[in-house]
């Protein structure tokens, strides 16, 4: 038996579209057992599973494959990756680990589409990705402070498909020079410990305008929350739930947020959860 615990990730983190990430210490655990059934092939664990048999050219293993899971779907959350690292790493485990970390970044890559959530989820921490000529190039980023990471997930899913819709086929010089300057401004700032600049460097002109249009309550939400003490907010991946900055000491604005969601948006859940610096990995 095969236990792979795999983190959620947040994605295009402030200006960073399609390239920051960040793993959150809130987990899907993927059992995979070995059997004489015959497997199913109809969930994107499976087919993550598959892919490395494929790729190596094996016929695969009939497995059971159960899954113990906390990342909501269709939130944000990157349930998605956790699904496709799941089913990569259990494959790859079973098999005695031929491939390294690399291929299964690369091969998660193409089931995903893009490695700003695969990436976070299977390194951890905060990491830039970006795809040069049908290569990966990742770097962790050190964050220098511990911060309260707090997710507040509306009770309604928002499809990938629907979030891209809405977003213009083209932006202006303009726009991009902004969302340069502020993904400069907000990596900087994580490296320091300049806290003051974390709300500045999280603005973006990108994608939250448009995917917000489609979260009712999202202005609202990110208004308050910044008035009530947190650090920085955004849209964490395609949405609808929003991640909020706080300083880890400073349990007050916690509560006031977790006092103001209640009262204002009652069927949100709001999550408090820290970095998770491991990322996903085989665990007894």
């Amino acid at each position: 038996m095969i236990k792979i615990k795999v983190p959620a990730s947040s994605a295009n983190l402030g200006p960073g579209f399609d390239v920051l990430g960040l793993a959150l210490d809130l987990y899907n655990t993927f059992v995979f057992e070995k059997t004489e059934k015959a497997m199913g092939r109809d969930t994107l664990v499976h087919e993550a599973y598959l892919k490395v048999f494929s790729y190596l050219e094996i016929d695969p293993f009939p497995v059971e494959i159960k899954i113990q899971g906390e990342i909501p779907m269709s939130r944000g959350l990157g349930s998605s990756a956790a699904c496709i690292v799941g089913g990569l790493l259990g494959a790859n485990e079973l098999l005695g680990n031929p491939l390294p970390l690399e291929k299964i970044l690369h091969l998660a890559t193409e089931l995903e589409g893009h490695p700003d959530n695969v990436a976070p989820a299977l390194l951890g921490g905060l990491v830039a990705s970006v795809v040069i000529e049908g290569k990966i190039y990742t770097k962790k980023i050190p964050v220098k402070h511990r911060y309260q990471l707090m997710t507040l997930i509306p009770e309604f899913p928002l499809s990938t498909e629907k979030a891209r819709s809405v977003l213009p086929k083209a932006l202006s010089y303009e726009a991009g020079v902004h969302n340069v300057g502020r993904a400069i401004l907000l990596t900087a700032a994580l490296l320091t410990g300049e806290d003051d600049s974390l709300a500045l460097g999280m603005e973006d002109q990108m994608h939250e305008p448009f995917r917000g249009e489609l979260i009712e309550g999202f202005q609202e939400v990110k208004t308050s929350v910044g008035k009530l003490g947190a650090l920085a907010t955004c849209l964490s991946g395609a949405g609808p739930t929003i991640l909020a900055i706080v300083k880890e000491e400073d349990e007050e604005t916690v509560e006031r947020i977790k006092e103001y969601m209640k009262r204002s948006f009652p069927t949100w859940q709001v999550g408090v959860h820290h970095l998770e610096e491991k990322g996903a990995r085989r665990i007894p």
